[in-house]
């Protein structure tokens, strides 16, 4: 396996910060991976794992950092002089998330022609957002591990009610960029601007709403290509009765998927922890089905 390091810089000229995991033999497959909420490109255990299976069965592996990676992150901006703007999860505005993948998209287009967009929890409304939104057809299949209805998350662990109206009158006050701590389930924060772009019904984040199981999601009516999603029975961030519930509702608003594959893995966490190989291996056999 070879491992290199890469920059690459997004139309608004933030720079980025990824990983490229590659085979000893050339390949044009790629699965490139968007981390979730706070996340990064190196956390997550199954990264490893999936970077060590993936090479050595002849797919590439790209894991990257988006503008909401961590909770507050200096992103280095790209000029003549040194500068930089403070983002992270904090601060992240959802539908800037088309500028980083398509960032990616970009860099992995010019060695790849197989690519697989991959997101775990938040990084899912955010794969599926990119695509409703460019119709990028460089994007051959799709792979969503835990695709979190996050309003309904932030409706359920937030006391969303209260700390939305907060969160307007912070926002009209010009107070935006203030913090909420621990708002989610008492482990997150959230800036007041950001809190209101994430809770809104009917936001561009709103995609998978499985409270809700007869309203349409028009990101998730445009996706066209085979696409996994998958949950684990003890994600304790999918918030309907059963992860299969979930998935079920999902698959039935991706009205124009040639394929949709539902999988629940037994026991694994949010996180997939002491199941990195499984959901590896489940990735993998799946995409090999798919395009065999």
């Amino acid at each position: 396996m070879k491992t290199s390091f890469h920059r690459q810089t997004t139309s608004d000229n933030l720079i980025l910060q990824g990983l490229l995991y590659e085979p000893e033999q050339k390949t044009n497959k790629l699965i490139l991976h968007i981390h979730g909420m706070a996340g990064n490109f190196y956390e997550n255990r199954f990264l490893d794992y999936m970077a060590k299976t993936f090479t050595k069965n002849g797919y590439a592996f790209l894991a990257v950092n988006t503008r909401g990676h961590d909770y507050i992150a200096d992103f280095p901006i790209a000029g003549d002089k040194e500068d930089d703007i403070r983002i992270g999860n904090v601060f992240e505005k959802f539908e800037e998330c088309v500028l980083d993948i398509k960032c990616w998209m970009d860099f992995a287009a010019k060695k790849f022609s197989q690519i697989t967009l991959q997101g775990h929890s938040l990084g899912c409304s955010k794969v599926v957002y990119y695509l409703s939104e460019t119709k990028d057809k460089r994007v051959k299949n799709l792979s969503l591990a835990s695709p979190t209805d996050m309003v309904g998350m932030i409706e359920r662990w937030s006391g969303s009610k209260q700390t939305a109206e907060l969160s307007k009158k912070r926002v009209s006050e010009g107070k935006g960029e203030e913090i909420f701590p621990k708002v989610l389930g008492d482990w997150a924060y959230l800036s007041a601007s950001t809190y209101l772009n994430f809770v809104t019904r009917g936001n561009s984040i709103d995609i998978f709403n499985t409270y809700a199981k007869h309203t349409r999601s028009i990101a998730l009516e445009s996706i066209k290509i085979p696409t996994l999603a998958f949950f684990g029975t003890g994600d304790d961030i999918c918030i309907t009765k059963t992860p299969k519930e979930a998935l079920e509702i999902i698959k039935s608003k991706a009205k124009n998927c040639p394929k949709f594959d539902i999988e629940v893995i037994k026991d694994a966490p949010h996180s997939y922890f002491n199941h990195e190989q499984e959901v590896t291996d489940l990735i993998l056999n799946w995409l090999k089905n798919t395009n065999s």
